[in-house]
């Protein structure tokens, strides 16, 4: 029978909200676990983040990542970057099945934070890693020199284009709204650039290729069908929280399939000893934000599991 690794508080997500609350559950000597790949966060895919404080020139996501592991670790959280299977809640404690491993808590942190969103175009699905990404971050550099469309729209479609203008040759902006509503200084960075092209209002219609993407096959506009000759698609549609083990586990979602929190401050669920964290709460979807509710719901597991000690 595998052996039951035994912890006061077990955090499910690698994130910030996830590495946030072990800082804080951890300085207070509870046994804090965390299980989840840090390195296939949304943080440590990032790239370069400019709107966190702190860091005026900017810092890498992975490297932010990093540091918040370190901190972690600093004060006795344990890290397990292995992918969880099955969530249960027996009496008291909460059951983590995850890799071979089985791990029990008195109390659970969901911090699974979001994934990307598919757009659903005919063969997106299809050419995905052949062609098709969803990480400029990751496989950005393998378009070097090559012509790039990025399809998708608002500040992930523009932050998209600032990090790759100086890798592709050309770039198609894809952009499946009217206008490209994002922040003002990517605006500024974009009319910059002289390699890159806008169609507003388009839609994607099909990917086209052999082995690896070779065309794109759009409708602009006005109507008219154009086709993209590319080597890449990148496609940045914002999120989708992974809210799937929250769901098993019995936790009611939002229409948009984001946890309910019986309290804003505390973020407790329904369910004893859950709390959750981040990006599968909703709201603005921030690194900040993402700590600031890590902070959160750790300092609200901690007075859970002081409770349970009177």
């Amino acid at each position: 029978m595998t052996e039951v690794k035994d912890f006061d508080v077990l955090i499910i997500g690698a994130g910030p909200a996830g590495l946030t609350a072990a800082i804080y559950t951890s300085r207070a000597n509870l046994k804090v676990c965390v299980i989840g790949e840090s390195f296939d966060s949304q943080l440590a895919k990032a790239g370069i983040v400019e709107n966190y404080p702190g860091f005026s020139e900017g810092i890498q996501g992975m490297d932010l990542s990093t540091r918040m592991i370190d901190q972690a670790q600093k004060y006795g959280a344990f890290i397990e970057e292995v992918l969880v299977k099955k969530i249960t809640k027996e009496d008291d404690s909460f059951l983590v099945e995850a890799g071979s491993e089985l791990y029990k808590g008195k109390v659970l942190i969901l911090a699974t934070g979001a994934k990307y969103r598919e757009l659903g175009f005919p063969g997106e699905k299809e050419f995905y890693q052949r062609g098709v990404s969803y990480c400029e971050v990751c496989d950005g550099p393998l378009y070097r020199r090559k012509n790039v469309a990025i399809v998708g729209h608002g500040n992930s479609l523009a932050k998209a284009a600032v990090f790759m203008s100086p890798i592709a040759k050309r770039l198609s902006l894809v952009i499946i709204k009217e206008e490209l509503i994002c922040e003002a200084v990517y605006k500024d960075r974009l009319a910059k650039m002289d390699n890159v092209e806008f169609f507003y209002g388009a839609e994607p219609l099909e990917v086209i290729g052999g082995d690896t993407v070779e065309k794109l096959k759009i409708k602009i506009k006005t109507g008219e069908e154009k086709t993209l000759e590319i080597s890449g698609i990148f496609v940045t549609a914002g999120t989708v929280p992974n809210s799937e083990l929250a769901k098993s586990l019995g936790l009611e979602l939002t229409k948009n399939d984001f946890v309910k929190v019986k309290n804003k401050t505390t973020l407790e669920t329904e369910i004893p000893g859950c709390f959750v964290a981040g990006d599968l709460t909703g709201g603005r979807r921030q690194i900040a934000t993402a700590i600031g509710e890590g902070a959160s719901a750790g300092i609200s597991a901690t007075k859970y599991i002081q409770s349970l000690q009177k």
